[in-house]
């Protein structure tokens, strides 16, 4: 299976290749893209493919050669990104194409009438009107499928969009570095080779996160959490939280009898302590709560509770996706580490 940064990349290709996000109706839209970061002898390369018209004298006649279009733009983008090893030069060109972005062309049409029609002024009037922060809301909620699946799969990259002054502008998706070992592809080179199921869960995680399917990826989130713990059980034990308990570098959890007793408060209650100081067991806690959200938000999300015969469940969010799988791959990396001294 390819990469995720590559999908991503073939995904990002396959929007603008259906003409809905950036329009291509003259030649000069991705020369003034490409050119615009640095990248022109890219477009001398294809412009044969990125131009929608060729002429002949004064004719302007349809260009065949476009028909290559998505080829085309899924080859600059792989070329510019280099696997991962030319992040600067990439970030320039996907901040060149936001920037030709026109804000009206992100919303459906049904969204621009109502402006118009109901309330009498343009959508960038409406935007105008309100902060940054609200137009960003406004524009995560009320934009068109494809302009969310675009930021889904920027994000992948790590890139986001943020908005400012009626434009939209390309922005870093994390502080972290681009040289982190949280990179997913090395994360999932490393699950492949000693966890196959497990690989395949998380590429499934970030692909519901793609497709802005939060439940579905955090309910995958879970899953990698308890199977992951579950490799490092003994034989014949249920539950994961063995296997936990077995990675947990937290002082005395190696001598605590029932591991559940640490997340009900009893685990010390044998304990003669000769101070108030007790063991904590901080990184056991740390990582059941996170199985506890990835559950309360994932498979466990329509189990609501009931008040005045009404249900009141969770809602969960791309936000919420997002925290989930990132911290997810914090405990993957933390294990990786752990590995290295486990015996």
């Amino acid at each position: 299976m390819d990469r995720l940064d590559e999908i991503a990349l073939s995904r990002i290709a396959t929007i603008l290749d259906r003409q809905r996000i950036i329009y291509t109706n003259s030649n000069s839209i991705w020369e003034k893209i490409l050119s615009n970061a640095g990248q022109s002898e890219l477009y001398s390369r294809f412009s044969g493919s990125l131009n929608p018209y060729s002429y002949n004298g004064p004719w302007q006649n349809p260009n065949n050669g476009f028909d290559e279009f998505y080829s085309a733009i899924k080859n600059i983008l792989q070329i510019v990104y280099a696997n991962g090893e030319n992040l600067d030069e990439f970030t320039l060109l996907m901040t060149s194409m936001v920037e030709e972005i026109n804000l009206e062309n992100i919303f459906d049409e049904s969204v621009l009438r109502k402006f118009t029609n109901y309330f009498d002024f343009s959508i960038n009037e409406h935007l105008n009107s309100m902060s940054n922060d609200e137009c960003i809301k406004f524009i995560k909620e009320e934009s068109k499928q494809d302009f969310k699946l675009l930021i889904n799969n920027l994000n992948v990259l790590n890139l986001d969009f943020t908005y400012s002054q009626g434009h939209l502008n390309l922005v870093p998706f994390t502080e972290q570095s681009t040289q982190i070992s949280r990179k997913s592809s090395l994360l999932v080179s490393w699950l492949n080779k000693n966890f196959p199921l497990i690989a395949e869960m998380y590429q499934e995680a970030i692909e519901n996160y793609i497709d802005g399917e939060p439940v579905s990826c955090i309910s995958n989130c879970r899953n990698i959490i308890t199977g992951l713990f579950s490799e490092y059980k003994e034989d014949g034990n249920k539950s994961w939280v063995k296997g936990l308990q077995k990675l947990s570098t937290d002082t005395n959890i190696e001598n605590v009898q029932v591991p559940n007793n640490i997340m009900q408060g009893s685990a010390n209650k044998n304990i003669s302590f000769e101070s108030d100081k007790e063991f904590k067991y901080s990184r056991f806690k740390l990582f059941y709560q996170l199985y506890s959200l990835t559950s309360d938000l994932g498979p466990h999300i329509t189990e609501a509770p009931k008040v005045g015969g009404k249900l009141y469940p969770e809602k969960a969010t791309q936000n919420d996706a997002l925290l989930c799988i990132r911290m997810t791959e914090d405990i993957l990396i933390w294990v990786i580490e752990r590995l290295k001294s486990y015996e």
